[in-house]
């Protein structure tokens, strides 16, 4: 007897099923990896951005740099800093001393989400002017 070997269509059409679940689970695992790299990648961008700015900051801190100022690089990321003095917990009312306090808040954005921003912030020693 002479039987012709080969894949019925009900064997063809499972092996397309799951061929085409397999890419469409690899399609979705590439997708969420690629906009994982974009965020990693603007994440990175905003802080370095961040302490840039920071250092500039710090460079032109004086006693009268008090104040919010804010700003864009390019059009994908937007910078804020904030200057203004530090009040430890411990110090004495009515106390006069020759260094004060500032606290530096440094934060870039690149996206309207609350993840999408990088913020810095130090405290810097100024000697008072007399």
């Amino acid at each position: 007897m002479n039987r012709m070997r080969g894949f019925t269509l009900l064997e063809v059409l499972v092996a397309f099923l799951i061929l085409s679940l397999s890419v469409s689970v690899l399609m979705r695992i590439v997708s969420q990896s690629l906009a994982a790299l974009d965020n990693a990648e603007h994440h990175q961008t905003a802080l370095q951005l961040a302490e840039s700015k920071l250092a500039q900051v710090l460079v032109d801190l004086d006693s009268d740099s008090q104040g919010k100022e804010e700003g864009r690089v390019d059009r994908d990321y937007r910078w804020q800093s904030e200057v203004e003095p530090y009040h430890f917990s411990n110090e004495e009312a009515g106390m006069h001393y020759l260094i004060s306090p500032w606290l530096i808040r440094v934060s870039v954005s690149w996206g309207h989400r609350p993840a999408e921003r990088v913020s810095l912030s130090t405290i810097r020693l100024l000697q008072e002017v007399q």
